[in-house]
Formats: structure tokens, sequence, C-alpha cells
């Protein structure tokens, strides 16, 4: 089972987490890694609690953006690994169990302006079997 994490490390009730994540929470999920290792249904591993709705002050919607980790080595192998370096101390290329804290921190430094992290969610490269995760964000106000 997962267990939707807040920065401080504090569960997460289900019932705060917008529509647009649900189909990635765990009881959505009907091919689970230990059922189907290479070709599983991507699952949210963390969800920022401090975001209970998508929308800005203003009633209007966020403009939230994606990035899948694989893609940050293609755009730039050594910009990763330096801000790997920085912020988790290795060049690692798995994100499961970084910390939300650091990984945010990550994406500012390798966007150059400030944002907040969204959700993490975990998912399986199916032509070769490699995780991968996606990384959702807005723009800091």
């Amino acid at each position: 089972m997962n267990i939707y994490n807040s920065f401080e490390g504090e569960n997460i009730d289900t019932k705060h987490i917008p529509a647009m994540y649900h189909e990635f929470l765990f009881f959505n999920v009907k091919k689970t890694k230990h059922s189907h290792p290479y070709s599983y249904d991507p699952f949210l591993l963390w969800y920022n609690e401090e975001v209970r709705t998508l929308q800005d002050d203003n009633g209007q919607m966020r403009n939230v953006s994606t990035v899948y980790t694989d893609r940050l080595l293609q755009w730039d192998w050594d910009k990763h690994n330096r801000l790997c370096r920085k912020h988790f101390g290795d060049e690692g290329q798995l994100w499961h169990q970084r910390d939300p804290k650091k990984i945010e921190e990550f994406l500012c430094d390798w966007h150059d302006k400030k944002i907040v992290l969204i959700a993490n969610i975990q998912y399986v490269n199916i032509s070769n079997g490699y995780p991968l995760w996606r990384l959702d964000f807005y723009e800091a106000e």
C-alpha cells in the first residue's frame, strides 16, 4: 500500500488529493509492480498536502508543468549530474526515495525560478522495464 506523505512526513488523507491524481492512487492501480514488474501502471508516491486546489487565489487554474526524470538526462546530462550532487549527494537516477523538499529545490535550480512541487508519480518505461518518475509542479507566485 502506498502512503501519501507531506513534506513533514505525515500521512495525507486521499480526499485532499485533486481528482486529476485519483487514477494514480494505489486502490485504482490494476497492474502493480509485483504483478507486472516491467509494465506496471503508474502510481502516486507523494503529493504536496499544501496544494489543496490547483486554482490560484483568483480562482484561475494554475499552469501545472510536468517533467519526466529520464528527460532531464537527455536535455542536459552535466546539469542533471551537477544538481543531483548538490541536492542529493549523488548522480543517481532513482527518485522514489528522494526527499520532496530536495526535489523541489532541484527543480527550482533546474528551471532557475521558484516552483512548488505538487506530486511525484512513478512510471515504468515499458520498452526497457526501467522506472522513471513524473514530477508535477507550478511556478510560485
